[in-house]
Formats: structure tokens, sequence, C-alpha cells
């Protein structure tokens, strides 16, 4: 059994997928757009180039997504993705790169249950927490 999330974007998730596979080191197995898939005929002209599946793995955590309709899509909300990485370093890092454009909710930093955490929404709408695990 495994478990993984699914996105959904505002006909960002060839930006944000490539995005993360570029600064935080994930892995892209399938970017499938509309006009490459069964469903082409039922969707505008406008949206063939926007995805209907696709599929990171990022240091372990599998992120599945799909671009919406804008008239269908609303913010996430409810949830994080939850990173726990091996070092401070590489908190900083990630939340480095998903920062940018973002928001910052907690800076990295220490707390009672790890060396350091962070919380951010990245510039694609995406809510993340940043732990080290050690």
């Amino acid at each position: 059994m495994s478990i993984s999330f699914h996105i959904d974007f505002n006909g960002q998730c060839k930006d944000a997928f490539e995005y993360y596979a570029q600064k935080i080191d994930g892995k892209i197995g399938t970017m499938l757009q509309f006009k490459d898939s069964p469903a082409s005929s039922s969707v505008p002209e406008s949206r063939k180039d926007e995805i209907v599946h696709a599929n990171i793995n990022i240091e372990g955590v599998e992120l599945a997504g799909a671009d919406l309709d804008s008239e269908q899509y609303k913010k996430p909300i409810g949830f994080y993705v939850l990173l726990s990485v091996d070092s401070e370093e590489k908190v900083k890092s990630i939340f480095s790169a998903l920062e940018v454009g973002g928001e910052v909710i907690l800076a990295p930093q220490r707390t009672f249950w790890s060396t350091c955490y962070g919380i951010l929404i990245d510039r694609f709408g995406v809510p993340w927490k940043i732990n080290c695990g050690t």
C-alpha cells in the first residue's frame, strides 16, 4: 500500500512540477497534456496544453496533479504536504527554493520536535511543512 497526494492547479501544474524538479530535485514521472490524451475532445482548444495528469517524486513523496478549469479551481486549504528530510541544511535549501514568490508562514527554526521546521505556501498555492527528521 502507498499513499500520495493529488493537487489541483489553476493552469500551473506543468510549471509547478518542472519547478519542483529543478529546484528541489523532484523526479517527474508523467506529464500528460489534454491534447495527448483521450480527453482531448472534451476540453476547449484553450486548455489543450494544460495537464490532465502528472506525477512527481520528491524525497520519496509522490505528488500527482492536474489542471482544473479556472471556474472549478479552488485554492488548496485544510492540508499541507509534509516533507521530512535528513538535515537542517536540506530543510533550509528546499524552503528557500519554495518561498520564492510564495508566502512564509513560519521561517525554518528549531521546535521541540525538530531541529529545523518551516511552513510556507509556494507560488503555485501549494502549502508545505518541511521538517528535519533527525
